[in-house]
């Protein structure tokens, strides 16, 4: 009986695998089509190389098998009558299979490497790697501060020495072999104080404190007070399941921790009122046991529970500390057709205090190499955007964001109201943009920046000369306007010539409409009426064009006592010049 069953098994195993090869080719096939049909750059991607040899074979098994039945049927007799048509169909055939084989994938590979992915571009427009800022010295809006407009940039080699092995994940930037927390610690303390006036880094953050609680609050001479909750938003795009190992930009742990040292350590703020947040994404497990070591009581907030990747707290021996979001109502849109946009952390509701962490780095980038190019939504990933990660469910606005939708030129920007928003922009205390290690786009490797006054090697990748710089400002419109000139002006005679000769970095078009809708929210180009509670929106800073990449000099710096827009103050640490 069993050899019975056993030579039944053996009779229908080649069907059964016959059956599972057609599956899996079929599959193949249909997959490589459903995806790169709509979009041929995809073909670049691994799933697709994958997919494609399995679906090469497919083709060619089914183009056999038909020529097969075909031929045993019907073509000895067509042959008789019709050799030179059937010659012609064969010749055909093999050119089509040749083509199937070798042309299309290596185009495709080579258009996704090389060229614009425009594949879902409307015809009207186009990802403009061209765009040219306006006038320069020619500011509108409010400048905010306690110097009016003023932005800091420290810069210090020294503390970035990454060797750019961007594809080994045991070498990571955000490592602290290769990123210099003392480093990056001197450059927060410089930049503190000059945006301050100050001397030392406690005098600058009781300013900073009393600044705020006298212009947001209507508290005069009042600095921080235990119990006060100040809420840190980082930005984390790149970090999976909190289980971090790739080298795409991130927040760094070391700015993070040089920040909770200043707080604690010359703040005076107690380690149980700091949280550090990003409510989109998990926090990776190496900037939590970075800042646990020396701060156990820091909170962290989350999108999710704790994942098994994350560290215990040391103090506690389990994740007390690390949170997940709890969604409420927190912002209100100038837009009707805003909804699930309102709703923020209930952990930065509840806090006084908050600092915007950002990255120095752009959004969208349309080309595949290192990277795979996708078009993204808009010009910059700065201050503004990076309370996406503040925000429930963004991509409801991405529409007002993405100028293939609603983001025309001079249109609504929902960044208004959210740094007008009481729970987020109005109880924000200071704009940090980091740029230890920039970005060309959301999801990127670091960034070589070959200009002045960085002047980093680009060639190799693997070089250790990166921005390592950090801007700091009170003023939300002219941070980013900065940071929008700096990548600009690093996108000059940046070309990447293994590739087709394709810029390094490219910035969108329209990239400055926002902050112009921000400096104007009275009388914005777009023609919106923004309101907060029943009121028109003012000015929420001064925006800025500078002079020259060369001298970097805006309207403040060119006349100190007559000028309304920008100051801008470089301070180079470390020995090195690069």
């Amino acid at each position: 009986m069993k050899d019975k069953q056993q030579k039944n098994r053996l009779k229908f195993l080649p069907v059964f695998n016959k059956l599972v090869l057609f599956v899996v080719g079929f599959g193949a096939l249909l997959w490589f089509l459903i995806r790169v049909i709509p979009k041929p750059s995809r073909a670049a991607y691994p799933c697709q190389r994958a997919a494609f040899p399995l679906a090469s074979a497919f083709v060619m098994w089914l183009m056999a098998v038909f020529a097969s039945w075909f031929g045993i049927k019907h073509l000895g007799k067509i042959f008789s009558e019709h050799r030179w048509i059937v010659v012609s169909s064969s010749v055909l055939a093999i050119v089509v299979l040749s083509f199937w084989v070798t042309i299309i994938p290596s185009g495709i590979y080579e258009s996704a490497a090389a060229k614009p992915d425009t594949t879902y571009i409307p015809s009207d427009t186009h990802f403009s790697h061209n765009w040219v800022p306006g006038a320069s010295n020619t500011p509108v809006g409010e400048a905010k501060g306690i110097f009016p407009g003023r932005v800091v940039m420290t810069r210090n080699p020294e503390a970035t020495k990454w060797a750019g092995n961007w594809n080994v994940d045991e070498d990571q930037w955000w490592l602290d072999k290769n990123t210099d927390v003392e480093k990056v610690g001197e450059m927060l303390s410089v930049t503190v104080q000059k945006i301050t006036g100050t001397k030392n880094d406690k005098s600058a953050w009781n300013k900073i404190f009393e600044y705020h609680n006298k212009n947001s609050r209507g508290l005069k001479k009042q600095g921080y007070k235990p119990g006060e909750k100040i809420a840190i938003k980082i930005n984390l795009n790149n970090s999976p399941k909190g289980l971090k190992t790739n080298n795409m930009t991130d927040a760094s742990p070391q700015m993070i921790l040089a920040t909770i040292r200043q707080l604690v350590n010359e703040a005076g703020v107690r380690e149980k009122d700091i949280l550090v947040y990003d409510a989109r994404r998990q926090i990776y497990a190496y900037m939590i046991s970075s800042v646990w070591k020396e701060f156990p009581d820091v909170h962290f907030v989350q999108v999710a529970n704790p994942e098994k990747t994350q560290p215990l707290n040391p103090k506690y021996g389990d994740y007390t500390g690390l949170d997940s979001v709890l969604w409420v109502q927190g912002v209100s849109y100038s837009k009707d057709d805003i909804k699930e946009c309102r709703f923020i952390p209930e952990q930065v509701v509840n806090a006084t205090y908050l600092i915007n962490m950002a990255i120095l780095k752009l959004h969208s980038y349309p080309y595949n190499y290192m990277e795979v190019g996708l078009d993204g939504q808009t010009a910059l990933t700065m201050s503004s955007k990076n309370h996406f990660g503040s925000i429930k469910q963004p991509w409801e606005i991405h529409k007002y964001l993405n100028t293939h939708e609603l983001a025309t030129p001079n249109s609504y920007s929902p960044f208004v109201d959210i740094e007008a928003s009481p729970n987020l922009g109005a109880k924000t205390i200071l704009y940090l943009l980091d740029g230890l290690y920039c970005g060309r786009r959301w999801e990127c490797y670091p960034l070589h920046f070959p200009n002045p006054p960085f002047n980093n090697k680009v060639d190799p990748y693997e070089n250790p000369e990166w921005p390592a710089c950090l801007l700091g400002s009170f003023d939300p419109v002219a941070i980013q306007s900065v940071g929008l000139d700096i990548m600009y002006a690093q996108s000059k005679n940046n070309f990447e010539a293994s590739y087709h000769n394709v810029p390094r970095i490219a910035v969108r078009e329209n990239a400055d409409d926002f902050l112009v809708e921000m400096a104007t929210p009275e009388n914005p180009p777009s023609g919106t009426k923004y309101m907060l509670n029943g009121k028109p929106i003012k000015s929420l800073g001064v925006f800025e064009h500078w002079d020259d990449d060369a001298t970097m000099q805006y309207s403040r710096n060119i006349d100190p006592k007559n000028g309304k827009g920008i100051e801008f103050l470089y301070f180079q640490l470390g020995s090195q010049t690069n």
